[in-house]
């Protein structure tokens, strides 16, 4: 329950992180791109792994397109420069803790569903993880909105692996662009 907020029975951030920081979920920027004077990626690379099973069992196709190189390349452009479908939901937030809230949420509820993180889970179970997640309401769920958090990945998955040449292509369909994209993302032709 949320002490700050009498009457809110949602957990306060706090013991959201307290809960993800127990079950060893929270990872920082690394080291390296610091000390090498580079700007810290925008998630740490665990939480961008993370995001990329989460956007492969989503959209098929999305990992081997460069779904955690995407989300670190579009994160570290302006708001009104970012192609994330975030941005036209008009999130309030910041579109990082966004994303890093609710992969992590994913996670700490793969753990508590199957007792080990997304990342070891089996199809099966990253299928059933994902349903209870598209319906909206999974318990406990910490993060951004639960259904929207899964309509925004799935439009961010979909984006990656057909919003593309190549991806029209594979549909066996011609790209007929109503703006020209100014620069080719992914990584296959």
């Amino acid at each position: 329950m949320n002490k700050n907020r009498p009457g809110c029975t949602r957990p306060d951030r706090r013991d959201a992180l307290k809960a993800a920081a127990g079950a060893g979920l929270l990872a920082f920027a690394p080291e390296a791109a610091l000390a090498a004077g580079q700007p810290a990626p925008a998630l740490d690379t665990r939480s961008a792994s993370l995001w990329s099973l989460w956007l492969e069992a989503l959209v098929p196709g999305a990992a081997q397109a460069g779904a955690a190189d995407y989300l670190q390349a579009q994160l570290a452009l302006p708001r009104d420069h970012s192609a994330l479908f975030l941005r036209y939901m008009d999130w309030p937030g910041d579109y990082r803790a966004f994303y890093r809230d609710g992969i992590r949420a994913v996670d700490v509820l793969a753990q508590v569903r199957h007792g080990q993180g997304f990342a070891e889970l089996d199809a099966a179970a990253r299928g059933a993880l994902v349903g209870e997640i598209a319906a909206g309401a999974p318990s406990p769920w910490v993060g951004p909105p639960a259904g929207l958090f899964y309509f925004v990945c799935k439009a961010d998955g979909a984006d990656l692996v057909f919003g593309t040449h190549a991806g029209f292509k594979q549909l066996g369909l011609d790209y007929r662009a109503h703006v020209e994209p100014a620069g080719v993302w992914p990584r296959r032709a």
